[in-house]
């Protein structure tokens, strides 16, 4: 996993992380903020204050059993990839730790793409190192054709699940992930929690951009809603295949980079380091995976962050420090995930 050229993969690593601000920034001179905005957002007594809350695309995280109604079958002890229960194990075992590497008293709720189904997300949640949270897990099928899916773990003796349900993406002929929408409450407070996995960039980035519209346009749909009603933290979270200048963040779902007038705000694209992401193709990082909340909320928030800690990374001789993979090229490399884990810190 991590080679010879640890120095240097050390050094980069570092450059990749430093200098990391506040998400939302302490001054209004930054141009990524309305200046004339933030001082007249109110001040919430945050129940999250101190806590994080994680985001995690974990790759690929099946479980060894032939499901019949779904495209699994790279994934069995007798496929070309060999994924053994072993093999199973040992990727439980490694995003456990990556989960807990990013806080000593583990996220107060997280999110997850790329999970087969609830059973592996609950094996997750079992993990030794996260066992003590006493997750608890939400989680519906979706009619993805590899039968990957999003979840929710949160802590149960923290939070109330008030609701919970799974709003659907219509393609057309075409398939992809639900998005999960969780009502939580705590200490008088709601949050609405989404967890996304948009359709990919399969085809090129503009051809498939109008699926990645489509799922937009339903999470824009059901935030109205809920923005009609009593005052809600609003957490959207997920991999959106799209950057946060791309025209389904913009456009699409109306998010921007600073605190103004609308409704929702990216914090990934708030005071990030140049060169920082959460996936990294070819040598390029860019912020798939993202954290969009409500103004009131993003006024709490410390910072947003991909999480980049070189246990979970591996230097690549061409494209330098990326995440490191369970497979590479159908070769088994024992890792952890193609993306690193994103994390929001509240004040």
């Amino acid at each position: 996993m991590i080679t010879a050229e640890r120095g240097m993969l050390t050094s980069m690593v570092v450059v990749l992380l430093m200098a990391c601000s506040s998400a939302v920034p302490e001054s209004t001179n930054g141009s990524n903020t309305d200046s004339g905005q933030l001082g007249d957002v109110a001040t919430l007594e945050q129940p999250l204050h101190g806590t994080t809350v994680l985001f995690y695309n974990v790759e690929n995280l099946f479980d060894t059993k032939d499901d019949p109604s779904t495209n699994d079958q790279d994934f069995l002890p007798n496929s070309e990839m060999a994924w053994t229960e072993d093999r199973y194990r040992t990727k439980l075992e490694h995003l456990a730790e990556a989960i807990a590497m990013t806080d000593a008293d583990l996220p107060e709720f997280l999110g997850l793409a790329e999970v087969e189904n609830g059973t592996v997300v609950k094996d997750l949640a079992d993990e030794q190192v996260l066992a003590k949270a006493k997750y608890a897990v939400v989680h519906f099928d979706s009619p993805d054709e590899r039968g990957i899916d999003v979840a929710l773990l949160y802590k149960r003796d923290k939070f109330t699940l008030e609701n919970s349900e799974s709003l659907h993406v219509d393609l057309g002929d075409d398939r992809t992930r639900d998005i999960l929408h969780v009502e939580l409450s705590q200490a008088g407070h709601t949050y609405h929690v989404f967890v996304n996995h948009w359709p990919s960039r399969s085809g090129g980035p503009e051809q498939s951009e109008p699926k990645r519209m489509a799922a937009a346009m339903v999470l824009s749909s059901a935030v109205e809603k809920i923005n009609s009603g009593p005052q809600a933290h609003i957490i959207i979270m997920g991999d959106l295949n799209d950057t946060p200048q791309n025209n389904s963040i913009q456009k699409g779902l109306g998010a921007t980079c600073g605190i103004g007038s609308a409704a929702l705000v990216d914090l990934m694209c708030m005071d990030q380091p140049v060169g920082s992401g959460s996936y990294n193709y070819q040598g390029e990082w860019s912020f798939l995976d993202q954290f969009i909340v409500d103004p009131l909320t993003a006024k709490e928030v410390k910072k947003a962050s991909a999480f980049s800690d070189e246990r979970i990374m591996f230097y690549h001789p061409k494209n330098g420090p990326s995440p490191d993979k369970t497979y590479s090229s159908g070769h088994y490399k024992g890792g952890y995930s193609d993306h690193l884990p994103i994390v929001m810190r509240f004040r």
